[in-house]
């Protein structure tokens, strides 16, 4: 017999006032043009990530000549080409009639524990174009994350970011993040769709004990819960293993209905790095 988790439909409506023949409202921006960071003005990433991270650097409108912008990048507790890589030779330039340009900074991995504050500051310093000012976000302070724990704390961080969720023959894309005490804390955050687009994401808190005699391995459970954010009638619960070698967890789950206490899937959810 086939067992289904029933679709759970949430309804929202948009109330909207309007006039018939009434247009929008129009703003022409007249002022100065500017540079600037197309960014949040804190961000992080951790030490092990494989990717730059990339800033975007605009124009508030496309110029008729090139533009050249000196930057300069500023550690506190790192150091240049041992904690960080600046991949972007200065000045970044934008070309006449284009509106972005990128700086991207390499995180350069190691196994030291540093539990101190980390940060690189990347800062615009001037701008070749006269006719433009350097304004709104004019630096980015980013926040270089430590990927190593203590030996007896689960390598947590090797789920940290995107990450394949696998359930029977088909496979989503999540998002997993350090739980209660960051990634050092021996849990993982993990969001997504564990049963399909037709059902909604969802959150949940897998729980990672290291093996005592193989420190690459362990036990993984997840405490049951209900497993659709709005709704307490279907409850998750979990138990299984990790590998961090193989960079995997396997949970071994299974789905309860509480208005029909008949009811039991079970089945198993694979989660690996993407």
């Amino acid at each position: 017999m086939k067992l289904v988790i029933k679709r759970l439909y949430v309804v929202v409506i948009f109330l909207t006032s309007f006039t018939c023949n009434q247009e929008p409202e129009k703003i022409l921006y007249t002022g100065p043009d500017f540079v600037f960071f197309d960014s949040k003005p804190q961000l992080s990433m951790y030490e092990n990530q494989k990717t730059p991270l990339t800033i975007p650097v605009k124009v508030s409108r496309a110029q008729a000549e090139t533009t050249l912008i000196t930057f300069e990048v500023v550690g506190d507790n790192v150091l240049s080409g041992v904690d960080y890589k600046v991949q972007t030779t200065g000045p970044v330039e934008i070309t006449r009639g284009q509106y972005l340009a990128t700086i991207a900074i390499l995180p350069v991995d190691n196994n030291i524990i540093q539990p101190e504050k980390r940060t690189i500051t990347v800062r615009i310093k001037s701008v070749s174009n006269p006719k433009m000012s350097a304004q709104v976000v004019t630096e980015v302070q980013i926040d270089l994350l430590d990927d190593d724990c203590q030996p007896t704390v689960p390598k947590v961080s090797i789920w940290v970011g995107q990450v394949n969720i696998q359930g029977g023959s088909s496979t989503t894309t999540g998002t997993g993040e350090g739980g209660a005490g960051g990634i050092c804390g021996g849990t993982l955050l993990v969001t997504g769709k564990f049963f399909g687009d037709s059902n909604p994401s969802t959150r949940m808190t897998i729980i990672l004990n290291q093996n005592a005699t193989i420190p690459t391995k362990g036990f993984a459970s997840v405490v049951r819960f209900p497993i659709f954010p709005g709704s307490d009638r279907y409850e998750y619960e979990a138990s299984g293993s990790y590998n961090e070698t193989g960079k995997n967890i396997t949970l071994n789950f299974s789905v309860f209905d509480t208005t029909n206490p008949a009811f039991q899937l079970t089945g198993t959810h694979l989660i690996t790095p993407k």
